[in-house]
């Protein structure tokens, strides 16, 4: 009856622990990242020195109670909810993020990062540094510092397209002159610059047209000529038409004006019948000095970074890590892995190797199945009950038994 009590006992202290697993999942329902966990119960066993039949040798054993083994973790993935923080990240399907923090890997479904003081890329909680990789680095921490403005770019090159008026023969020719007064184009400095072209027809040649592109203060800064094939495609034999600007307080710089490819009508045409000219700037690739606006991820986990000037980098991509086994790692808390010595993850880009994708925006939260806890609180409950109401009966047969002693 005493191992009777004992039994009870244990069982009673185990489901006490599955009672604390199942109670830990409930309070952690709503906790980005958070894995459930499932309480394991295993039989305990005893052996005493008598044959397991009378007259045999040997150790026979009995069972000794129940234990709460270790509880395993489930790391199927939680819902994706949107949280409208493009610094929120989720992944779809397989993989973990990679943080650094006093020289360990750390590794988290969480996915809440922020840029910190220094304007390095870091985890919310922990401050943990996310792991990239770039181009140039390869895998390193992030700083945003140096991406906060966009250098600008002195044009190059101007590509137009449209048509030049070519009247049919035998007809009046319409006006021959044309001006085109929106060519915008920036200096080393970022600064614009507002041009405009004149474009006048040869008076014997309706296949030469002469251009000059002038200033704001109506100074000739380049000037050329065009040449059409009989069909109204540029002719071979074009010079590029270049132009140069010395802009106050910036260095001279210069561009060309590109009326498109010869025998092709990509660009600038001239054709029979045409009766007006409409000249626009296709191509412009000066850029101007922008500044950061938005910080977001894609669905490769890279960090797409929009300026003022409506440009786009991405420097850098997001790094996760795939596991063979979750006995690899170990929980840290906090939604916070780290690994056992000795194992090493397999890292990666997102959609690689079986990753999943990347998703901005969104948070993974927990995958606590509220109607399975409950399920399993009912289970753990009335075992607790069975093994006290064992105890209790044997506590009940031993004090008998200890009466009838006594009456003797």
């Amino acid at each position: 009856m005493l191992g009777s009590i004992y039994i009870g006992l244990s069982g009673m202290t185990a489901y006490s622990r599955g009672l604390d697993t199942i109670s830990n999942n409930v309070a952690n329902m709503n906790t980005p990242g958070f894995k459930v966990s499932q309480p394991r119960f295993v039989d305990l066993l005893f052996q005493n020195s008598t044959g397991a039949v009378s007259g045999s040798g040997g150790a026979p054993s009995g069972g000794a109670g129940v234990e709460n083994d270790a509880s395993r973790q489930s790391f199927r993935q939680g819902e994706l909810r949107d949280t409208g923080n493009p610094l929120d990240v989720a992944i779809d399907g397989e993989g973990y993020f990679v943080m650094e923090r006093n020289g360990d890997w750390l590794f988290t479904r969480t996915g809440q990062f922020e840029i910190d003081k220094d304007g390095v890329l870091v985890e919310r909680n922990t401050r943990a540094k996310a792991l990239v990789s770039t181009s140039s680095a390869g895998v390193t921490t992030f700083d945003l510092d140096e991406y906060r403005v966009f250098a600008p770019k002195a044009t190059t090159e101007v590509s137009l397209a449209g048509a030049l008026a070519r009247p049919v023969s035998g007809a009046t020719p319409p006006n021959g002159g044309y001006e085109l007064s929106n060519l915008t184009v920036v200096d080393a400095g970022g600064a614009r610059h507002t041009l405009k072209a004149k474009f006048v027809r040869d008076a014997d040649d309706q296949l030469k047209w002469t251009v000059e592109v002038m200033d704001s203060d109506e100074e000739v800064v380049g000037h050329g000529e065009i040449n059409f094939n009989p069909d109204g495609t540029p002719s071979a034999e074009n010079e590029p038409i270049t132009v140069e600007l010395t802009p106050e307080n910036q260095s001279a710089f210069s561009f060309v004006l590109k009326m498109g490819e010869p025998g092709t009508f990509s660009g600038v045409a001239s054709t029979g019948g045409t009766t007006t000219s409409q000249l626009s700037v296709v191509k412009q690739d000066g850029i101007q000095l922008g500044t950061l606006v938005s910080t977001s991820f894609d669905d490769r986990g890279r960090i797409t970074l929009k300026y003022s000037n409506g440009e786009t980098l991405t420097p850098a991509t997001m790094m996760l890590a795939q596991f063979s086994s979750p006995d690899q790692f170990r929980s840290l808390g906090g939604g916070i892995y780290g690994v056992y010595d000795g194992q090493r993850p397999l890292i990666g880009e997102a959609q690689t190797g079986g990753r999943g994708r990347v998703i901005g925006s969104r948070l993974e939260m927990s995958n606590v199945d509220l109607t399975q806890q409950f399920s399993d609180l009912i289970i753990i409950q009335r075992g607790f009950q069975a093994a006290s109401q064992m105890t209790s009966v044997a506590n009940e047969m031993l004090q008998q038994l200890l009466a009838v002693g006594n009456a003797r």
